[in-house]
């Protein structure tokens, strides 16, 4: 196992070696993921393996695991996301043999031979990320309960109490002016 990540590398070549990578890497050399974190700070440990399957089919697994500073879309206050991520990766040429995979595997696209080996890792930690991230409603600071509900209107006795009748009442009261 290396702990050395390479920065390019051909993925089928990597698969037809057997190399395995394991090791951290700081959040913040991750250009497509700090503008959606609320702090730069902390690591990510990851492990990929590159092999073939039975099939001999070219093979990426990885794990990826972090712990994401956000901002918390219900209170705007930071939160931590637990990311454990497990992907399993076919490098492919196009769309056509990316059809021919089995629903194990995720397409890795390549349009070149070598690939950014640090985008594998960062693809992840983004697609952990959820649409709007919120703490758990039982440990975010702004509870429901901390909202107020507005007063309903008092009505007098004698009024109708459909939909529209503070609308008739309106309409009665601009009739005396």
């Amino acid at each position: 196992m290396l702990s050395q990540l390479p920065v390019q590398a051909d993925p089928r070549r990597l698969c037809e070696q057997g190399k395995t990578f394991a090791g951290s890497v700081a959040l913040r050399k991750m250009p497509r993921l700090t503008p959606l974190l609320a702090s730069s700070e902390g690591e990510a440990a990851f492990t990929l393996e590159f092999d073939r399957d039975e099939e001999r089919r070219a093979r990426v697994r990885g794990y990826v695991q972090a712990a994401l500073p956000l901002l918390c879309q219900r209170c705007l206050q930071q939160m931590l996301l637990q990311v454990d991520a497990k992907f399993q990766l076919s490098p492919v040429s196009g769309p056509r043999e990316a059809e021919m995979l089995p629903a194990e595997y995720d397409p890795l696209m390549l349009d070149e031979q070598s690939l950014h080996m640090l985008d594998l890792i960062e693809d992840e930690l983004i697609l952990a990320i959820p649409p709007a991230p919120r703490h758990p409603l039982t440990e975010c600071p702004a509870t429901l309960g901390d909202r107020k509900t507005p007063e309903p209107v008092a009505q007098d006795e004698g009024e109708a109490k459909g939909p529209f009748a503070m609308l008739a009442k309106l309409k009665r009261d601009n009739k005396h002016e």
